[in-house]
C-alpha cells in the first residue's frame, strides 16, 4: 500500500494529524497534501422539526447535545457522569445524545444509576431534519473522542456541522479534531478520558454565556468548509 501511495501525484490527507499517520507508515511527506472535508450544511429546517427540538429541549437551559453513534470511543459515559456533576451549578441543564450504538445499554443503566432521567436523553432514532433541528435548538455541541480499541477521531465533520448553525463544539485531543475546532475561539479541546478537564472545559464554555461568542466565531469558521472552497483546492491541483 505504501508503495503505491509513494507512486501518486499526491495523497490527500483529512487532516493534519491523518497526514501525520501516513508519514509514520512511509508515505513521503511531499507528495501528502490536507485538504479537510467539504460540509454540506447549513440546510434549511422545516417547521415540524422546529418543534419536535423545541418540545425535547423545553425551557430547558443550558441546551448540550452529541451526535454520533454510541460507541466506545466518543466518550458518551465521560460526558453523562460530567453533567451529573455540572447540575449544582446548573440545575436546569439538559444533555440530548442522537444515535445508537453498542453502548446503549450501558449508557441507559448509567443514567438510571444517576438518577439523571429528567436531564440526559438518548434518542436513538431521528430524522435528518430533527438531528438538525436539535443541533440548532441546542448551546453546545460535546463530543470529546477518544482513542477506542485502536480507533481514533480522523477529522470530526460533525463538528463543522454544528459550527454551520452558529454551535461551538468541545472535542477531545487524539485525533484530527484540531482542524475542525479552533481551540479558544470556536469551542476546546479536552481529554474525553478526564473527568475533570471535561468538568472544567464544560464550565469554562458554559460560564457568564461564553458559548454565545464562540458560536459566532464557530459560524464564521464553518464558512471555510464550504464545498465550493474545498472543491478548488483539488482544482488546485490538477
Amino acid at each position: 500500500t505504501v508503495k503505491a501511495l509513494n507512486k501518486a501525484d499526491y495523497v490527500i490527507a483529512n487532516s493534519r494529524f491523518t497526514k501525520e499517520l501516513a508519514i509514520k507508515i512511509g508515505v513521503k511527506t511531499d507528495v501528502i497534501k490536507v485538504i479537510n472535508p467539504g460540509c454540506n450544511y447549513p440546510i434549511p429546517i422545516n417547521e415540524d422539526a422546529k418543534e419536535f427540538a423545541k418540545k425535547k429541549f423545553d425551557n430547558f437551559s443550558p441546551k448540550l447535545i452529541t451526535v454520533s453513534r454510541l460507541d466506545g470511543r466518543k466518550s458518551h459515559q465521560n460526558i453523562i457522569m460530567t453533567v451529573k456533576n455540572l447540575l449544582p451549578k446548573f440545575p436546569n441543564l439538559k444533555y440530548i445524545s442522537v444515535g445508537d450504538g453498542d453502548e446503549r445499554d450501558n449508557l441507559v443503566k448509567l443514567i438510571k444509576e444517576l438518577n439523571l432521567d429528567k436531564s440526559v436523553e438518548l434518542i436513538l432514532k431521528s430524522t435528518e431534519q430533527e438531528k438538525v433541528a436539535l443541533i440548532e435548538k441546542s448551546d453546545v455541541f460535546v463530543m470529546p473522542s477518544v482513542v477506542y480499541k485502536k480507533s481514533v477521531e480522523g477529522f470530526g465533520i460533525t463538528y463543522i456541522e454544528a459550527a454551520s448553525y452558529g454551535k461551538p463544539s468541545i472535542g477531545g485531543i487524539y485525533g484530527g479534531e484540531a482542524d475542525a475546532i479552533k481551540s479558544g475561539q470556536t469551542g476546546y479541546l479536552c481529554n474525553g478520558n478526564d473527568l475533570n478537564a471535561l468538568y472544567d472545559t464544560l464550565l469554562k464554555i458554559l460560564k457568564d454565556d461564553h458559548y454565545k461568542k464562540l458560536g459566532v466565531n464557530a459560524l464564521e469558521f464553518s464558512k471555510n468548509f464550504n464545498w465550493n472552497k474545498i472543491v478548488k483546492k483539488y482544482i488546485e491541483l490538477i
